[in-house]
């Protein structure tokens, strides 16, 4: 995991140059993704659904040898946990609000399914950075900016959230 943001950064200027927000967010769910099985925790693939709830889910956590509809559709009592994710966290009140808001909706749909917020980078010091206290749900922060020093600073949530995981599916 400690190469996780290089990773995503070298791949990610050797396909494109210029900025690519669609695909800076797909690389980012993809190599999380990958890392997640890695650590022999299941996951779906990305942009996953659950039955009856129209949301686009980044990914989900299944139970274990859960066959998924067509490979995106989850029945809600085989799915987990949910995870959001973001290259570069969330940018604002209102994004804060609207992961919060899918969250509950999610909850409201299934009392079991974990919902979580992973992001690879936030700003340290960031008003609208999304922590566990200001979403009420688990949240990561895999790497820490400071806009002082220009520099990132490794955190210990990727064992935090595959340990998390990991009870989770138990």
């Amino acid at each position: 995991m400690n190469n996780l943001r290089e990773e995503i950064e070298r791949i990610y200027n050797k396909a494109y140059p210029e900025f690519c927000k669609k695909f800076s967010g797909a690389l980012t769910v993809e190599l999380i993704r990958d890392h997640l099985k890695r650590e022999g925790i299941p996951v779906s693939p990305r942009d996953v659904f659950i039955k009856g709830l129209p949301l686009e889910i980044d990914l989900i956590i299944p139970r274990q040898n859960i066959r998924p509809a067509y490979n995106l559709l989850y029945k809600p009592e085989n799915v987990v946990a949910v995870l959001e994710i973001k290259y570069r966290g969330a940018f604002g009140s209102q994004a804060l609000e609207n992961i919060k808001a899918n969250f509950q909706r999610i909850r409201q749909f299934g009392k079991h399914i974990r919902c979580i917020y992973v992001t690879v980078i936030e700003t340290r010091g960031y008003r609208w950075a999304v922590t566990r206290k200001n979403l009420g749900f688990p949240a990561y922060t895999l790497f820490w900016y400071s806009n002082k020093n220009q520099e990132y600073t490794q955190s210990n949530d990727w064992e935090n959230l595959t340990a998390y995981l990991t009870q989770a599916i138990g």
